[in-house]
């Protein structure tokens, strides 16, 4: 019986955002970084509770391809990497604060379904 792979969707904004924002960590990441602005890579670290140093690596360099995060290094000794949001990366603003207000409007809900 032969598998049937899924066809991509062509030309649908919907997706092709989810494809860049997919993902555990990158809402927090912009999350973090609307809140903060400019942050150094182990604030940023401490600043999203439970990611990893490799993860926090990886999706920052998948955010910067993408035009959502801007990598500023200096040459210091030792090396001081800054990160903070692109114009497109700011424009997320109105979506995290849409996904914080439907959490905080639904987090009584969504406690009682775990426990």
């Amino acid at each position: 019986m032969p598998i049937h792979k899924e066809k991509p969707v062509l030309d649908c904004p919907f997706r092709e955002t989810l494809d860049v924002l997919e993902g555990k960590w990158k809402f927090a990441i912009i999350h973090s970084l609307l809140h903060h602005g400019t942050l150094r890579f182990k604030n940023l670290e401490r600043d999203v509770a439970g990611i990893t140093s490799r993860m926090l690596i990886k999706e920052l360099k998948l955010l910067q391809v993408h035009g959502i995060v801007l990598r500023r290094p200096y040459p210091t000794v030792p090396p001081t990497v800054e990160y903070s949001l692109t114009e497109c990366g700011r424009s997320l603003e109105p979506v995290i604060e849409a996904i914080q207000a439907w959490g905080v409007q639904n987090r009584a809900a969504l406690a009682a379904k775990i426990n």
